[in-house]
């Protein structure tokens, strides 16, 4: 008889807990996605796409603006014209407008941090349009959820080593770590709809450039070791004119197209020169060559040196310039200043003088390329 009472009661507990459940998750609005962008003067207008568990709403999806000189100011004019209280511990993304990430993000992830009820997880990224704007174009355009497919567009991109992703925790750990700056995933609208098309550039906390996804390759190819990934490549036609198919409508002018994939990549740097500030950053990479568009004869191993001999220029030359578009831009991407730092002696190098530095140093990039074995078609 005592065993009943006690089942009962427990059965009975959590019959009342599944009703409290019911209750609170009919009252909140879960933040899917959030905007940020600078508004007028010292505010910022803040976009969210929420769930909403609501029986007389059709609508689970729903976007919310408020404006405030403080995310959490913002937030709470959001909740002033809803009957939903926010509920933040599901957003899997913030977006930053550009004119915001302009201006400098870093006291906003400061509130991000302290809100215990954010989640450690969440991504973050950059619009070239405003935030609003993204994520308003990507709910009225799209018939899936827009944060789904944001969150969803930059963990596709970031598996395939196109795209680095940071989370707060991630982006505020390389802000701290003097010599190294961070990037983000950068969305705009195209044909009225969101894509990720570039990866922005941070100095500090601060937006000041972008870079193409192809070179986004090379950050990776420094940061870790890339498998699986293409790469597509145009080689000068002429070191292969003797070792071509013939064909009557063979245009010998054209570039070589070729396709290869990565099988294993990766880079090691290090400092050679301290006084004179020479660093070396050697990368090896064994790829499989599988589509060419010229014909070329591949039976040669003649042939194949010398498509990686051309590879290897045309990778060192792509390395040279993105180091040269992002000392212009005084971020220091790769972290060069990481190595310069763990040989300085006797004191503590300072962002301000890494800052000074950096425009100057010097990189010898060597890049080494093996062809494992082709499978072609042209």
């Amino acid at each position: 008889m005592k065993g009943i009472k006690v089942s009962m009661l427990f059965l009975f507990s959590l019959l009342l807990v599944s009703c409290i459940q019911t209750q609170e998750i009919e009252k909140l609005a879960v933040i899917n996605v959030l905007g940020i962008d600078h508004f007028e003067e010292d505010q910022i207008e803040l976009t969210v796409a929420v769930f909403q568990f609501s029986a007389q709403s059709e609508e689970i999806t729903k976007l919310m603006y408020g404006k405030g000189k403080t995310i959490k100011g913002a937030a709470d004019d959001v909740e002033s014209s809803s009957t939903f209280r926010l509920a933040p511990g599901k957003t899997r993304l913030s977006i930053f407008g550009k004119e915001m990430a302009e201006i400098g993000i870093l006291p906003l992830l400061d509130t991000a941090v302290r809100d215990a009820r954010l989640p450690d997880l969440m991504y973050l990224s950059v619009s070239k349009a405003t935030a609003k704007e993204i994520i308003s174009t990507g709910a009225e355009e799209l018939t899936v959820d827009v944060g789904e497919l944001l969150h969803g567009i930059i963990k596709n991109h970031s598996t395939n080593h196109n795209v680095p992703r940071r989370t707060v925790h991630d982006f505020l750990r390389i802000y701290h770590d003097i010599g190294h700056d961070n990037v983000l995933p950068l969305f705009e609208i195209q044909d009225n709809n969101p894509k990720l098309t570039a990866i922005a550039v941070f100095k500090g906390d601060e937006f000041v450039g972008e870079m193409t996804l192809q070179e986004a390759l090379l950050l990776n190819l420094m940061d870790k070791t890339v498998k699986g990934e293409n790469l597509d490549l145009s080689l000068p036609i002429e070191p292969f004119e003797n070792h071509l198919e013939k064909r009557e409508d063979r245009d010998q002018n054209k570039e070589v197209e070729i396709s290869v994939l990565i099988n294993k990549g990766k880079s090691k740097t290090k400092l050679v020169d301290f006084e004179n500030q020479i660093f070396q950053t050697n990368t090896n990479m064994e790829v499989r060559l599988l589509e060419q568009s010229a014909g070329i004869n591949l039976e040669s191993p003649h042939v194949l040196k010398q498509i990686e001999k051309e590879i290897e220029k045309i990778m060192k030359s792509r390395f040279e310039k993105l180091l040269n578009k992002l000392q212009k831009l005084n971020a220091d991407t790769f972290g060069y200043g990481r190595y310069y730092k763990s040989h300085e002696k006797g004191k503590d190098l300072t962002k301000d003088e890494w800052r000074e530095k950096y425009p100057e140093i010097d990189v010898q990039f060597n890049v080494s390329i093996k062809i494992l074995r082709h499978g072609v078609k042209d």
